[in-house]
């Protein structure tokens, strides 16, 4: 349907139009394009620049508000893509489509529009039109989304879109997330709601990091095993048959003549007095010889320098929406199982039954926190004494930790993990209180076992706004 529009459109055009009647037929036919697909001609923002290029004739083809009733926003520069998302959320503009009108290409848009371009028309057309057809299906508690998270999933489910790195070179990460520009926080963001089982990740690529700025640019090089330096040249080893000296050939070399350097006799035949039985490597930072340069990374963004062997490897994953996820976003009542199904089936048995009473609204209205209890000397203690003295301590400070939270909240363990429902409180009110009443229960404790809480789940999050 798309490639039709389009050929019909560019028949319509005359060759020999001049240019200014080029754009206004262009602009006509463009105006065809909004009716084909049901649209009024689209209103937009502009970001950042009321002023952009063919300025006049954007202006026919979209109408410039000042307002938040737009159908897209216009990207007019792609200098200023770190005051995007501030730009969105001031204007609650996180569910429209953002279309480029840069003439580059730009991982903040969704899609690009061109004049000159009438495939470009329908492209947009059917994109905002996606994005109008796919808002009048969101839960109207998602309609003006409020946080980073919850931007995150409502955008997602009217774009129709996964969360899809697309490479970028200029980037420290090498990549960045449609519609996402700020790299760092959306793989941050995303992460916690995939923890949480709201989008399911989908192996991308794998990148080296640098431990210290968090840069994908490293460069990998071979180095000298002594000092590191990069500088390195190759050249031939010789063996010396009669006295069995074996070094690198400047080590023989004098003048245009094979002297050895261990007996000084001068090497006449290959073959007969000497052979060359490989290569190495020679620094020429501190002159050592190596067979087997070493493997070393350099950050381009810092300089830091760290061992092949040391250094971070960071994996890149694409998102989807989950089905619970999809469940929510479309559903305008509360009748939804809202703790993710992936991370309720690994919790114990007793657990998984009181969160499903939890979560529904029918049961309770109560608001409930399910955290993990991380223990920092885990792999000391399980080297040290084993895995029958690490459990004895587990259980000493479960029973512990419940008989000091009593009924405000329940201990549940597996073979091996320790869990707390907490009741009646929020994620924020927990963490005022959490690590002292962990200390607390470690106190008698013979070993420190050094207990953290990683909440899993603040529950009833997102069924109220």
């Amino acid at each position: 349907m798309l490639s039709s529009n389009v050929s019909l459109i560019e028949s319509s055009i005359a060759p020999d139009s001049s240019p200014i009647a080029e754009k206004h037929t262009a602009i006509d036919h463009c105006h065809a394009v909004w009716h084909q697909f049901g649209l009024r001609i689209p209103r937009v923002a502009l970001f950042p620049d009321a002023v952009v290029p063919h300025s006049r004739y954007l202006r026919e083809v979209f109408d410039v508000v000042d307002n938040s009733d737009v159908d897209a926003v216009l990207l007019t520069n792609d200098k200023q893509l770190f005051a995007l998302d501030k730009f969105r959320s001031a204007r609650d503009l996180f569910l429209v489509p953002v279309i480029n009108v840069t003439g580059k290409s730009s991982p903040a848009a969704d899609v690009a529009f061109n004049l000159r371009n009438p495939q470009s028309w329908v492209e947009t057309a059917a994109r905002i039109k996606q994005f109008s057809d796919r808002r009048s299906r969101l839960s109207y508690r998602f309609l003006s989304p409020s946080s980073p998270a919850v931007r995150m999933l409502a955008y997602l489910f009217v774009s129709g879109d996964d969360l899809t790195p697309i490479r970028q070179p200029d980037s420290p990460f090498y990549f960045a997330y449609r519609a996402f520009p700020n790299t760092r926080s959306t793989m941050l963001i995303a992460e916690a709601l995939a923890d949480k089982g709201w989008l399911e990740r989908n192996f991308f690529d794998r990148h080296h990091e640098c431990a210290a700025c968090h840069s994908h640019r490293l460069i990998v090089r071979e180095e000298c095993p002594a000092c590191h330096s990069p500088h390195l040249s190759e050249t031939d080893l010789i063996h010396h048959y009669s006295c069995a000296q074996l070094s690198p050939e400047a080590d023989f070399r004098r003048g245009t003549a094979l002297v050895c350097p261990k007996c000084s006799k001068q090497l006449r035949h290959y073959g007969k007095d000497y052979d060359k039985p490989g290569r190495v490597e020679i620094c020429g930072r501190c002159q050592k010889t190596t067979s087997e340069p070493a493997i070393g990374f350099v950050c381009q963004d810092c300089g830091m320098r760290v061992d092949g062997d040391a250094v971070n490897v960071s994996d890149v994953f694409s998102y989807s929406l989950s089905a619970q996820a999809g469940a929510l976003l479309a559903n305008d009542t509360v009748e939804v199982e809202y703790f993710p199904s992936a991370l309720l089936q690994n919790l114990p048995e007793e657990l998984q039954r009181r969160v499903r009473q939890l979560s529904n609204p029918k049961e309770s209205a109560s608001d409930f926190v399910v955290a993990e209890i991380q223990y920092g000397a885990r792999e000391l203690l399980l080297e040290k004494k084993g895995e029958a003295a690490f459990y004895s301590m587990r259980k000493l400070l479960a029973d512990n930790l419940q008989g000091i939270l009593g009924d405000n909240a329940s201990v549940h363990s597996s073979n091996d993990r320790d869990y707390v429902l907490f009741l009646g409180v929020t994620e924020s009110s927990l963490s005022a209180y959490a690590q002292k009443i962990l200390d607390h229960s470690e106190s008698i404790l013979f070993d420190k076992l050094y207990p953290t809480l990683l909440v899993l789940w603040a529950g009833r999050e997102g069924t109220s706004r």
